[in-house]
């Protein structure tokens, strides 16, 4: 009898954007020692396409490029991916460039250029766990939205049903079967889960 394994999970994609390509080669190769996927180009708006269209975790940018500065390209990405956590590097070492860095892109990390390997591997690294983190409670943003949803609804349907009264001193009372009452009141579709389903 053989035995079905599951999926390995996905690895963090981690995107690299600079206009050098000696640089890009470089801060790819040093990424890639961590347990990440590494996508490396130079060109900004390429880099953009991908955060658009997939779970990016973190985005490495240079500063200073032709098409976008790496702030600009930060900016695009926290609009089209909140999520996406963003890391420039510089080799300006100017309180423009981070104070532009931060009002376009609210950067997570700013290094300087040449880097520390070590350096950017944990800035990588702290990176795709603040994206974990960001995940999460996009996920709790959205449950939020779908349960104020399904109250409005609700309350639309059957006008007073949120409405509880309850008397000072009062427990609430709640039946060992809920559901099957909601389903005797005409409340179709709604289940434990608290969610309709067509």
């Amino acid at each position: 009898m053989s035995t079905i394994l599951p999926p390995p999970p996905k690895l963090p994609i981690v995107v690299c954007v600079d206009d050098d390509d000696a640089m890009l080669a470089t801060v790819a190769r040093c990424i890639r020692r961590e347990h990440v996927e590494v996508r490396a180009t130079l060109s900004a708006s390429e880099a953009l396409g991908w955060i658009a269209s997939g779970d990016v975790a973190v985005l490495v940018s240079d500063y200073d490029m032709p098409e976008m500065t790496g702030a600009q390209l930060a900016g695009h990405a926290r609009r089209v991916r909140p999520e996406t956590v963003r890391i420039l590097l510089t080799g300006k070492r100017t309180l423009e460039a981070a104070v532009d860095g931060i009002n376009q892109g609210e950067i997570f990390r700013f290094l300087n250029k040449p880097f520390d390997n070590e350096q950017l591997r944990a800035a990588v690294n702290a990176a795709v766990v603040r994206n974990r983190e960001l995940l999460a409670l996009s996920g709790d943003r959205q449950r939020r939205q779908r349960r104020q949803a399904i109250q409005v609804e609700l309350e639309t349907e059957f006008p007073g049903i949120s409405d509880v009264e309850r008397r000072p001193g009062e427990p609430y009372e709640v039946t060992a079967d809920p559901w099957t009452e909601a389903a005797l009141l005409g409340l179709v579709g709604l289940t434990s889960n608290l969610e309709w389903k067509p």
